[in-house]
């Protein structure tokens, strides 16, 4: 028996409540993962619940109605409770000296309030009270030695100048407000992490806070404006760096740090490459992302060089890249993203684990790749491509692959002039050419958007891609008005297949599905496990 647990003279269980002994910070940690809503539901339990919940550290406060997928500002009846539930709330916690850990505040991004216009006399002054109560919370959440601060502002807020001398704030992220220039000392002596996304800051101060947080690990400035240039000091130890959409034309972007070790990059309006650092200080550098039309092969094959520790490169819509040439030891995922001028890809890289390649299939692009390394190819392919040639330009991309795991293949929609698909396929147009038996994959996965394809121009497809590749499994995804009709199309043609002397076919396993019963959303997913 527990020994927790005593036995009555009426036969009945005395427990002993171990919980409700745990001290309030014990109790409090644990109601943390809990959210705001399911927190409060808590005080039910009991007096002291009550307590708890009225005392948690961590205070979430949503000034806003949800209609999906909008959010707008509440009635005034509404707004009144809000505000005042809010206030009495925050006063008993600088009454009481109570810690605040995190503060969340949300307000809705709306250009009217209560039906006023926003240049409406009333709504500017509901906009500054609304805003001074804000600044008051942050005031107490600052004096109350508030760890995070979770800020969704409300329309032209600005942040204070009490909130730059939070010495134990440690996390800070803000949507939708302005940080002006303020003339003293920064003393966020804790902060280890800053987002900001869609913030108005002036570079004076962006810069100001960058180089006044020592302690500053992880730094995101996305959808920003106010500034031209942002610097990363010598004297920073930021480590993770994202910058996207947030730096205007003739931007720059200035590393003078050396322990940068991730850092993702997006700006596809500039024609030009805007980072600058010296030699050696990306020493350090593991993941690197970039997003960028003005990066160029040259501005490419001198910034790899200096990569030493790289491990993973993503580049994405680096549409001004045609040849990429990587010699790396310690190099291990490569993601190359719609990159639609490459007609050149080789990588020497002996550690390298994954490798995908996503775009247009373009014949001329050429990939090699001398590692082991798990590859998959996923091409959007127009029918009218599709012929003899475009199958033998997509196997002669998949031979510069040691190992091709998977072929991902999207058909969109493109007719021709006479409104029908267009899909042939004739191996002896092919002549004298060889390149080989099919390569053996892992898996096939097609997807058809808008586009039935009659009886013949499946057959053609199928009869391509299996002189392409023998796949051990295809999955399948119809987005189509008939569905049912295109997979009674394709398993009758996988049907004639394994008898067929040209593929080696033993068996198909089919999927237990049942076309009549398909979803009136117009999409279905299958797998056909095939056995050569």
């Amino acid at each position: 028996m527990n020994p927790d647990c005593k036995e009555t003279v009426s036969g009945q269980l005395n427990t002993v409540d171990r919980f409700s002994d745990l001290p309030d910070f014990l109790v409090h940690h644990i109601i943390s993962f809990l959210d705001t809503k399911e927190a409060y539901r808590t005080c039910i339990l009991s007096k002291r619940w009550a307590h708890i919940s009225a005392t948690n550290p961590i205070i979430e406060f949503h000034y806003y109605v949800l209609k999906f997928p909008y959010r707008y500002w509440p009635s005034k009846e509404v707004s009144a409770r809000l505000l005042g539930y809010m206030d009495s709330r925050m006063q008993r916690y600088a009454n009481d000296n109570l810690r605040i850990r995190t503060l969340k505040l949300r307000f809705p991004a709306s250009n009217k309030v209560f039906g006023c216009d926003v240049e409406d006399i009333e709504l500017s002054r509901k906009l500054e009270e609304l805003s001074c109560k804000v600044d008051e919370w942050i005031r107490i959440a600052v004096h109350n030695q508030v760890a995070r601060l979770d800020l969704d502002g409300p329309i032209d807020y600005q942040l204070p100048a009490i909130l730059l001398s939070a010495k134990s704030l440690r996390e800070v992220y803000c949507i939708n407000v302005k940080i002006p220039f303020y003339n003293g000392a920064i003393n966020l002596a804790s902060l280890q992490t800053l987002e900001l996304i869609y913030v108005d800051v002036e570079e004076r101060m962006l810069n100001h806070i960058i180089s006044s947080c020592l302690l500053l690990k992880c730094l995101s400035v996305k959808y920003c404006f106010g500034f031209k240039t942002i610097v990363i000091p010598c004297s920073s130890q930021v480590k993770e760096l994202t910058l996207k959409y947030s730096l205007p034309e003739n931007g720059t972007i200035i590393l003078e740090s050396s322990y940068l070790t991730c850092f993702q990059f997006s700006d596809i309006y500039d024609d030009r490459w805007p980072v600058m650092s010296k030699p050696g200080l990306l020493r350090n550098l593991r993941t690197l992302d970039l997003s960028s039309s003005g990066i160029t092969d040259g501005d490419l094959g001198k910034l790899l060089p200096e990569l030493a520790s790289l491990e993973t490169l993503h580049l994405g819509n680096c549409r001004r890249l045609t040849m990429i040439r990587i010699s790396s030891v310690q190099l291990k995922k490569i993601y190359l993203d719609e990159c639609h001028g490459l007609v050149d890809v080789t990588i020497d890289a002996p550690s390298l684990t994954k490798f995908k390649y996503k775009g247009h299939f373009d014949p001329r692009c050429t990939i090699t790749i001398s590692s082991q390394a798990t590859c998959v190819l996923s091409v959007h392919i127009k029918p009218c491509c599709l012929h003899t040639r475009g199958f033998f330009k997509l196997k002669q991309l998949m031979t510069g692959l040691r190992s091709c795991n998977a072929l991902e293949i999207s058909l969109s929609n493109n007719y021709n002039e006479s409104g029908r698909d267009d899909i042939k396929f004739d191996e002896e147009e092919l002549g004298d050419v060889n390149l080989g038996p099919p390569r053996d994959i892992t898996e096939l996965k097609l997807s058809l958007y808008d586009q039935n394809l009659s009886r013949s121009s499946m057959s053609a497809f199928l009869n391509g891609l299996f002189w392409t590749c023998y796949p051990d499994i295809i999955s399948f995804q119809f987005y189509l008005e008939d569905p049912g009709l295109m997979m009674q199309f394709f398993m009758s043609e996988l049907e004639d297949m394994v008898n067929c002397w040209k593929h080696p076919l033993k068996r198909i396993e089919f999927p237990d599905a049942n076309c009549s019963n398909i979803h009136e959303s117009g999409k279905v997913e299958v797998q056909w496990r095939l056995h050569w």
